[in-house]
């Protein structure tokens, strides 16, 4: 009984400071996910970049995509249809100076370790999954250093840096 006791008050304090370690994001991201719900949508991902949280969402049809950003500002969305035959559907957003990505992989996730982004003076590579380990994401939301431009490639890549996919834009 005391055993039982004592181990009660190690989960309660293991629970506790999770809260006040993740609480304020979790809180924001509820938030968020309402204010997304309330217009038909289902978050599949949240993120925080600095004072922003930020959802990749879609409708119930999955024929919308979109990425939602929190901040002290307010909120702000934008969305895109998506087509059938992508091989991965992609949504930019800009805060400021700032720029954001969210990505939908449609074919074969689990096979995707990074997305590069080509740009004329730049070549981005963020990592997405890891393919050595058993999890994987469908979503991502990336942080941009640069502005989007018009001559953009973006590519997905296996482990080994080979194109499985690529988009011109």
């Amino acid at each position: 009984m005391f055993k039982r006791k004592i181990i009660g008050v190690l989960l309660a304090c293991i629970t506790l400071i999770a809260l006040i370690q993740n609480g304020p994001t979790f809180f924001e991201n509820r938030k968020l996910d309402r204010y997304l719900a309330n217009d038909g949508f289902d978050a599949y991902t949240f993120d925080q970049f600095d004072e922003s949280n930020l959802a990749l969402f879609s409708n119930e049809d999955e024929t919308v995509l979109g990425l939602a950003e929190m901040s002290g500002d307010g909120y702000g969305a934008s969305t895109i249809e998506t087509l059938d035959s992508a091989p991965f559907d992609y949504i930019e957003l800009e805060h400021e100076d700032t720029y954001y990505m969210g990505v939908r992989l449609n074919n074969n996730p689990q096979h995707v370790a990074s997305f590069r982004i080509i740009g004329e003076r730049m070549q981005a590579d963020h990592v997405l999954n890891r393919p050595e380990e058993d999890t994987f994401s469908n979503y991502h939301i990336l942080k941009l250093r640069n502005a989007p431009q018009d001559n953009w490639t973006l590519q997905t890549l296996d482990q080994n840096d080979q194109v499985i996919d690529s988009i011109e834009l």
